[in-house]
């Protein structure tokens, strides 16, 4: 990936960390973007103190002007973007769409959805169909497909990125940029910590027990790795998947 400028987005922990310094350590130049500051900086800094390329851009990817000062900082800092990964996402507070809180439901798809749609959008318009060229990607959830109760809201903002890929996919194919979805499983980490102690509370349950639930719903029988994702996203933004648009890519672990 020498050479080329890849934008990550929700980049100051966990997956999108992860993303991050893999694409750097493929020799790619990262702009990362997220709205936790201090956190934020440390990613930029492993990437750095690992011999890499990277610019931080703080940003809150729900204002629209955001979105375009993240693409301009790429172009006036590298002169190109070859790769976006839309990342960031907000999980929402879970209840049953009986008791909806429709406040809830807009904060989320502001994240999820239309957040990862303009960036797109300021991305295509300033650097990729001026290029020709270009990789889009947004990140989905398992559990768009595998729905649970009290979680529609975040389902449906993560299903709706496919049809959002797919379409864009179409549109944009012309001038030779890829979109693809990369779907996701229960991934190890902060944000899996966090569910598996709120819910091993809310059943009276050792943490262990639903952490060997998630794994036993794969057909691998274990979480997924952060780097097993980031090395399936640098893929896809490769010569390797050049012929590779308008999919659904699973890291799931079965």
């Amino acid at each position: 990936m020498s050479g080329r400028v890849a934008i990550v987005t929700g980049a100051s922990g966990g997956i999108g960390r992860v993303v991050a310094t893999t694409y750097a350590r493929h020799g790619a130049a990262v702009v990362v973007a997220a709205r936790r500051a201090g956190a934020l900086a440390q990613t930029a800094q492993l990437i750095t103190d690992a011999g890499g390329t990277a610019h931080s851009v703080v940003a809150d990817l729900t204002d629209e002007t955001a979105c375009t000062t993240v693409v301009r900082a790429a172009l006036d800092r590298f002169g190109r973007v070859d790769t976006l990964v839309n990342n960031a996402a907000a999980p929402g507070t879970d209840a049953p769409v009986s008791e909806a809180d429709s406040a809830n439901w807009h904060a989320v798809l502001a994240t999820n959805l239309v957040a990862p749609m303009t960036l797109s959008r300021e991305v295509l318009r300033l650097a990729m169909l001026p290029a020709r060229g270009g990789d889009i990607q947004f990140f989905s959830s398992a559990a768009a497909r595998r729905v649970l109760p009290n979680k529609a809201h975040y389902a449906a903002s993560k299903r709706a990125l496919s049809a959002l890929a797919e379409t864009l996919a179409l549109e944009v194919g012309p001038s030779g940029v890829r979109v693809n979805t990369v779907v996701i499983g229960a991934v190890s980490g902060d944000l899996v910590d966090g569910y598996v102690a709120r819910t091993a509370a809310s059943e009276g349950v050792d943490a262990s027990v639903i952490r060997r639930r998630l794994s036993a719903g794969t057909a691998l029988r274990r979480l997924v790795d952060p780097l097993e994702v980031a090395e399936v996203s640098a893929w896809l933004a490769g010569p390797a998947a050049s012929a590779v648009t308008g999919q659904e890519i699973g890291v799931t672990g079965g």
